[in-house]
Order: C-alpha cells, then structure tokens, then sequence
C-alpha cells in the first residue's frame, strides 16, 4: 500500500523546494497539527523514524508517518502547486473528515 501519493510533478517540484531551502537529509516526518476550519493541518520537517511509524520510501525522499495517522487518514496526497490551482504544494489527508465550520467558504 502507497501511503504517499505523489505524482511525477509534484515530486520534483518538492524536491526542488527541499533542495532550494538547503534540506541535506530528506529523512522527513509527517506529524499531526490539529485542526482548524478547513480540516485537519499537518506539518512535514526533518526527523528520525519513531518506533510507532511507518518508513514510506519515495525514490530519495523517506517519510515517517505515524501508524495512527495513516489508520485515522488512510494515507496523504501531496499536491503540486499546478495540481492544487496554483495554490502552492499541499500536503492532505487521503480520507479527510468532512468539516462543520460555517465560518469559512469552501470548508
């Protein structure tokens, strides 16, 4: 099971970006933020592989993600900033939760 899906584009484009803020190990953690109005927020930044997480090789890039994470969220998407509308590159939930908020448009 992937449970990074990234496309060819957004790869590079995130491997530019690591590599352009001088990031030398691409040994990266995804962790939990909590929540706002749009949903659930997550961060990604360099770590080491916890004893609760899973190691998802993509090609130079290792992520570490929490075993509950990927139960709770089914995995994460990482977005170009083509694919997500020229909105910048995204990381989301591949099972996000539907959110409540009336506050903000589009949530």
């Amino acid at each position: 099971m992937n449970n990074i899906q990234i496309s060819e584009e957004a790869y590079k484009e995130f491997k530019d970006f690591l590599d352009y803020n001088n990031v030398e190990n691409y040994n990266l953690k995804i962790t939990y933020m909590g929540k706002n109005c749009a949903g659930p927020v997550f961060n990604i930044n360099t770590g080491e592989q916890g004893p609760n997480d899973i190691l998802e090789q993509v090609k130079d890039i290792s992520f570490f993600i929490g075993k509950d994470l990927i139960d709770e969220y089914e995995g994460f998407i990482i977005l170009s900033n083509n694919e997500n509308k020229g909105k910048g590159l995204e990381l989301k939930p591949v099972k996000a939760p539907k959110s409540g908020c009336s506050v903000c448009p589009g949530c």
